[in-house]
This record gives structure tokens, C-alpha cells and sequence, in this order.
């Protein structure tokens, strides 16, 4: 399977990561992201329902073109929870505001690969889906990340090893 690495966390100073909590609405979850000893990112903190919360995530604002590829391929360890991979995208220096999510469980002390087709990846804003929004265009990707959501209160770890594209 032909594939391109996106990122494996060896040059993380370069990386332009950022975690959103939903303490931007009130919410009181909290969560980091951080390189553990065998150089994998790790995502993690607690998930709260209280304050109308309920979300944690984190993104990378680095553009990528990824014209010709099938889909994202994840390396990972998860903890029994489910995540969302999130693609944002846009046209010029613009980003658009809703972002496209595919979601995958994960299995609990595991070591997994997971593939996710962009042909499954939906339009969300906000947690509804907006109309009239085209299909994602993997040549215009704004940024990407991880997403916990769905009510899922709680501790969380979600370890990744690679992010790769393959076609």
C-alpha cells in the first residue's frame, strides 16, 4: 500500500499542535498533549458533562496536500473509547468553519491500525451537519486532529504512534 507519512512525532518542535477544550463554552474538561518516552504523542485528561461540556481535543494547523490519497491511516492506542479524526479545510489562506470527522473506537490496551476512507469522513459544525457543504477535498487540508465527544465522561489516553495517508 503506497503511503506518506504525515507526522510521527520525532519533530514535534516544528509541529504546530493546539488543544481546544470546551471550556471555550463553559465546559470544565480538561486535557494535554505531550511525547511520551518511546516518542508517541499522547492525548489525554478527563472528560466533564458539567457546564453543558463534553469535549476535548486537539489539532495540528499544519497544511497538507494530500490530492491523490484514499485515506488517513492511524497507528494507536486506545482505551476502549470512542474518538473522532477531524479534517478541516479551505481555499487560499481561508479556513472553512465546519470540519469533516470520522469516528473509530478503540480497543482498550491495544496497539492498533486503524483506516479511515475520506469517502467516510462527514461534515459537522458544531455538532449538527451543515447543508450545501461539498465533499472534502484532501488537497485543501487546513489542519487535523483528535476529538473525544459523545457524552463519553471521564478519564481518557489515547496513545498515537503514526499518521500516515495511503492510497
Amino acid at each position: 500500500m503506497d503511503k506518506k507519512l504525515i507526522t510521527d512525532f520525532t519533530n514535534l518542535a516544528n509541529q504546530q499542535w493546539q488543544v481546544i477544550n470546551d471550556g471555550v463554552m463553559g465546559g470544565l474538561s480538561d486535557s494535554q498533549f505531550q511525547i511520551n518516552a518511546e516518542g508517541n504523542a499522547v492525548f489525554l485528561g478527563t472528560v466533564s458533562l458539567k457546564n453543558n461540556g463534553g469535549f476535548t481535543s486537539v489539532k495540528n494547523r499544519e497544511p497538507i496536500n494530500l490530492q491523490g490519497y484514499k485515506g488517513i491511516r492511524l497507528t494507536i492506542r486506545g482505551d476502549g473509547n470512542r474518538y473522532s479524526f477531524r479534517i478541516q479545510t479551505g481555499e487560499g489562506s481561508k479556513t472553512h468553519k465546519w470540519s469533516y470527522e470520522c469516528r473509530f473506537d478503540t480497543d482498550p490496551n491495544s496497539t492498533e491500525e486503524i483506516l479511515l476512507p475520506f469517502d467516510d469522513f462527514k461534515p459537522t459544525y458544531r455538532g449538527s451537519t451543515p447543508k450545501g457543504v461539498p465533499p472534502l477535498d484532501p488537497g485543501s487540508i487546513h489542519n487535523f486532529g483528535f476529538l473525544i465527544s459523545d457524552k463519553q465522561e471521564g478519564e481518557f489516553r489515547l496513545e498515537i504512534e503514526k499518521v500516515e495517508a495511503y492510497a
